[in-house]
């Protein structure tokens, strides 16, 4: 850290800028003053009034004192032209006394307490009190080294603009620019142009406004800002990265990306921990994963990413108001795990499915994948599944429903190949209506129970059902039997409350209370106990 830094701006190996004196009045005309010479003459071969100083010079105007091995003074336009050993680290200074203005050439140093500049070409403005350099500048400061094409110093600030192609190298990273402000006090980069930082373990951070604190290593990163890791990028409006933490905290149009299982989280605010792989959205909370060309969508009002301790997996959390779509299966619940140790995915809370030509329900469901394909699928507790009758309808291609295939039972296992649900095992309770059919000609309605009970099922229609432990069942005439008759208990079709569309995550459409069931007691793991 620096130590304390004086006011001066000190060009030390012999200009030296005390400090700024009250502006003169500009008709009020302060000459160089000569305040030592080991020798001094007229020289009017070098111009007219021109004296010629050599030895030990040392000359002031104003607060500003002049030391150097030799000199030629202009009295009648006020400028000095010093040479060798100047008290700035420069070969060659040019003083204007009337703008109080140097230019210093060749091998210039200048310096303010701890910070350097290195430059071939500075010039300083005394009033105002900013030097400029160009052509190339280096600026060390501590640990920090900065380099730029051109630049601008103010020392009463202590700050340094830096223009065109900067490099600020500092402990913990590397910074790319092409306008940058740096205070040598606080130690402090501002982003002013489009900038990219690489941290030393080859994390990326990129943005066009914004700061980067080098000696706390945090960044505040406020337009087009993006974190590259090994594994993610991570993207906002606002992003506070506290890169000693591993934490890059978003506000607004938030998108952390999973590159190597192609998964997103988007939010309006949340955060990512990239030291516990830790994660969190909130504020239109939107999960995406994109595999083999589909694409699931999740929205939730809060969604997290948890690592599992002692495991090397993580739970994936949603809660509240919990709905998905993909084109091939849709769900709404209160909130939702998904477990990738085994990938299954539990739904809690009024959990409803839509697949394969289904409305799935219970008190928990559980969906097991293999490969990211959807092969089993658990209903826990007032277990129900759904699909409509339907034929040809009168006139044209369309079809109409004449009624709905049910299930319904305790425990209800669904086993799916190919994307078709081809067998489900009834454990307690086992009721079931359906249409059967003889070539497409509807021939009755049949209605069955047994306690536990399998339906095989061929193109999404019941082919053929085994009973087990006292089994009872009835075929009707459709004509007898009333519009109550032919529903379970519990019967609720909730096609509309189904997102049709990824957009309609969104809608904030409710189940009526009355469509609700009583739920039964769930004995398995609860949504806040699962992965603790």
């Amino acid at each position: 850290m620096s130590k304390r830094i004086l006011s001066t701006f000190i060009l030390t190996i012999s200009l030296i800028l005390l400090s700024i004196s009250p502006i003169v009045a500009q008709n009020q005309r302060v000459m160089v003053k000569i305040d030592r010479a080991d020798y001094l003459r007229h020289d009017d071969k070098i111009g007219k009034n021109t004296q010629s100083l050599n030895g030990n010079v040392v000359l002031s105007h104003h607060n500003t004192v002049l030391h150097c091995d030799s000199a030629y003074m202009y009295n009648d336009s006020n400028v000095v032209v010093a040479y060798g050993n100047i008290h700035l680290y420069g070969d060659r200074l040019t003083y204007y006394g009337d703008r109080q203005f140097a230019k210093i050439r060749e091998n210039v140093r200048a310096n303010k307490g701890e910070t350097w500049l290195y430059t071939e070409f500075l010039d300083f403005d005394q009033v105002e009190n900013i030097a400029f350099f160009y052509d190339g500048g280096k600026v060390v400061n501590g640990s920090n080294t900065l380099t730029s094409q051109r630049g601008l110093y103010y020392p009463n600030t202590n700050d340094v603009y830096f223009k065109d192609d900067v490099v600020g190298i500092s402990r913990q990273a590397t910074m790319y620019s092409d306008t940058m402000r740096f205070n040598t006090q606080t130690e402090v980069s501002t982003i002013l142009g489009p900038t990219t930082i690489i941290n030393q373990d080859s994390s990326i951070i990129n943005s066009e406004n914004g700061w980067y604190d080098t000696k706390k290593d945090v960044a505040k990163l406020l337009l087009n800002n993006k974190i590259t890791t090994k594994n993610y990028t991570l993207t906002g409006e606002t992003i506070l990265y506290e890169k000693y933490k591993g934490v890059g905290t978003v506000w607004n149009n938030m998108v952390l990306t999973d590159t190597v299982d192609n998964m997103s989280l988007c939010g309006d605010y949340g955060f990512y921990n990239e030291l516990t792989d830790e994660a969190l959205a909130t504020r239109r909370a939107t999960g995406i994963h994109v595999y083999n060309g589909d694409t699931l969508h999740i929205h939730a009002d809060t969604l997290r990413v948890e690592p599992l301790p002692a495991d090397t997996s993580r739970l994936i959390k949603a809660y509240y108001q919990v709905k998905f779509y993909r084109h091939d299966i849709q769900g709404r619940c209160d909130s939702l795990v998904f477990d990738f140790r085994d990938s299954i995915a539990t739904m809690y809370n009024s959990p409803i499915v839509w697949a394969m030509g289904n409305q799935l329900s219970g008190n928990v469901i559980k969906l097991y994948s293999r490969n990211q394909v959807l092969y089993k699928t658990e209903l826990i507790d007032a277990a129900f599944a759904i699909s409509p009758e339907q034929v040809p309808a009168a006139k044209g291609d369309s079809l109409m429903t004449i009624g709905y295939n049910q299930i319904k039972g305790k425990l209800m296992t669904g086993h799916i190949r190919n994307n078709d649900l081809y067998k489900i095992d009834v454990d307690g309770n086992g009721q079931t209506i359906y249409y059967p059919k003889d070539d497409q000609t509807l021939i009755g309605i049949n209605r069955a129970e047994s306690s536990d009970m399998t339906i095989w099922l061929k193109e999404r229609k019941i082919t053929n059902i085994t009973m087990r432990v006292s089994p009872s069942g009835n075929m009707n005439p459709p004509l007898l039997l009333g519009e109550e008759d032919r529903k379970l208990s519990g019967f609720r079709w909730l096609d509309d409350y189904r997102p049709k569309r990824w957009e309609d995550i969104y809608k904030q459409l409710d189940i009526p209370e009355e469509l609700n069931v009583q739920e039964e007691v769930y004995e398995g793991y609860t949504f806040d106990e699962l992965g603790e």
